[in-house]
């Protein structure tokens, strides 16, 4: 979100790739395409920035990252996310605190797996077995 926030998507999803060396607008793309590769390299764990650091590009930093952490499925975010739901517990606080964090997971389990029926009776039969 910071990245597209900042209008600096390009950089890393390879719609601004780098002109040659020799255009008078790669001076301004070498200093943006930096600010992007610092900002991905300072959002890492400092345990891994060393992995990452030496990447020419920030697009070749985030499809790195991609490759690395992403197996295209969200499988195992999926499982960390029905666990912290099963984990997670209102400990004396508001109700409205707890329903909020639960709802909150709840909605990006069904942000990584949308339901993919039409019919609002399937929908909602499906709905009640999870």
């Amino acid at each position: 979100m910071y990245i597209s926030g900042k209008d600096k998507l390009g950089y890393i999803n390879g719609d601004l790739p780098p002109p040659s060396p020799t255009d008078p607008g790669f001076r301004k793309w070498k200093t943006e395409d930096s600010t992007v590769r610092g900002w991905l390299i300072n959002s890492l764990d400092p345990s891994l920035i060393s992995n990452f650091i030496r990447f020419p590009t920030a697009k070749a930093i985030w499809d790195s990252i991609a490759t690395t952490f992403f197996d295209g499925k969200d499988t195992s975010q999926v499982y960390d996310l029905k666990r912290r739901v099963t984990r997670m517990k209102q400990d004396g606080g508001p109700i409205e605190k707890y329903y909020n964090g639960l709802q909150g997971i709840w909605r990006e389990i069904d942000f990584r797996r949308p339901n993919p029926m039409v019919c609002a009776a399937d929908i909602e039969k499906y709905n009640l077995t999870i």
